[in-house]
């Protein structure tokens, strides 16, 4: 049973399914393709659900125990913000992987990496966890055995068109655990939403 707060969740603004393919288009041009045929993204978002406090949802799964002490009983405590969002993978295979992810941005002051999980939408079964790991460091953890082979066996192209060319971006800061195709893809999934947002602000 999905968490009560997901039903009183703060909308983000946008219109995600005209700007999303908008953002893909620039940047993909940005780094020199033009061909929609190589404009390949392999995630696709379905719904940006919103987002909410921490003592919204004191039972996420991997929050850091200083938090999780510190929002106990206190609905307003504010330690960054959880973001939820629905999105699928798409295999080469052309099957679709439906998704729910939520995760927390940390906060600055505790140098806080992300932390948060991911479930298989309809199931709700764990696939990964997002670990707070270090000094604003965060770790990918893919659990289910059944979802890592299902894309280490696949040939899938994981774009790298968000990779920082100078280092020090945002995806220098999120390590895969075991470094398998799924922890990338759900990294590049962490990443892409954070542009989007960044994109959208700029066109307002």
């Amino acid at each position: 049973m999905w968490p009560k707060c997901i039903n009183n969740l703060s909308p983000i603004k946008g219109n995600f399914r005209e700007e999303m393919p908008k953002l893909l288009k620039v940047t993909f041009n940005k780094k020199g393709i033009f061909n929609k045929d190589e404009m390949f993204m392999t995630i696709r978002v379905v719904n940006i659900l919103g987002c909410c406090n921490v003592g919204m949802y004191f039972d996420c799964p991997n929050i850091p125990e200083h938090h999780s002490y510190e929002a106990t009983g206190d609905e307003d405590y504010d330690a960054g913000r959880y973001f939820w969002l629905d999105f699928d993978i798409v295999g080469m295979d052309g099957k679709f992987l439906p998704l729910r992810m939520v995760f927390n941005e940390g906060d600055a002051d505790c140098n806080d990496g992300f932390w948060g999980v991911v479930w298989e939408r309809n199931t709700e079964e764990i696939i990964a966890n997002i670990i707070n790991s270090g000094d604003c460091e965060t770790t990918i953890e893919a659990i289910s055995k059944q979802h890592i082979n299902m894309y280490e066996s696949q040939e899938i192209l994981i774009p790298t068109i968000f990779d920082s060319d100078e280092g020090g971006g945002l995806l220098d800061q999120i390590i895969p655990a075991q470094g398998t195709k799924l922890e990338k893809i759900i990294r590049l999934t962490i990443q892409f939403f954070y542009e989007c947002i960044i994109y959208l602000h700029r066109m307002e």
